[in-house]
């Protein structure tokens, strides 16, 4: 919650500074100095970058409830989505097991496959949509993602078959929880 209070507030403070811009250049139009009323237009700052929520799949896939979710909440948070698949291979056995890169490759052919419908729909609501497949495991992809794309917000993700396994059962409690966690 943080990082989004703080964008309202530079939001808010940016705002503010407009106004008080724009009613100086009034001011100075209805004092008779047209060249002072064109600066405010002149000084306008580009907008703010809009946040990054990123979203891993379950292997190669993404659910229909994390797809949702995803476009909804970024939607709500004026957030950019990168959609991550991970498979849990090292870079280094990835070059070393040449019979294997028909796996690699086929993993990696299948993720986009099946990200492509959720591009579609984050294209349908004006969501800004990148995809990326990366080996290895799950947290030092998420930091090596965080360097290439820049600053995370919010990493939207399921719960691990041994994750889901674990947990212990309860009637009144759904199947799988979606994990939704601030990076920042």
């Amino acid at each position: 919650m943080k990082p989004f209070l703080k964008r309202l507030f530079n939001k808010t403070r940016s705002f503010r500074k407009k106004m008080d811009e724009y009613q100086e250049s009034i001011t100075f139009a209805e004092a008779g100095e047209p060249m002072q009323s064109d600066t405010a237009a002149e000084t306008e700052q580009p907008e703010e970058q809009p946040g990054l929520l990123l979203v891993i799949g379950n292997g190669n896939t993404f659910s229909q409830r994390v797809i949702d979710y995803a476009l909804e909440m970024a939607q709500r948070m004026s957030y950019n989505i990168l959609a991550l698949n991970v498979a849990p291979l090292a870079q280094e056995a990835v070059r070393l097991f040449a019979p294997s890169k028909n796996k690699i490759e086929e993993f990696e052919e299948k993720s986009r496959e099946n990200a492509r419908s959720f591009e579609e729909a984050a294209q349908k609501m004006g969501i800004g949509f990148t995809h990326t497949v990366k080996f290895g495991d799950t947290d030092s992809v998420v930091q090596e993602v965080g360097k290439e794309y820049g600053p995370v917000e919010f990493v939207i993700s399921e719960p691990s078959e041994d994750q889901a396994a674990e947990r212990p059962e309860n009637e009144n409690r759904p199947e799988k929880q979606l994990y939704v966690y601030s990076m920042v």
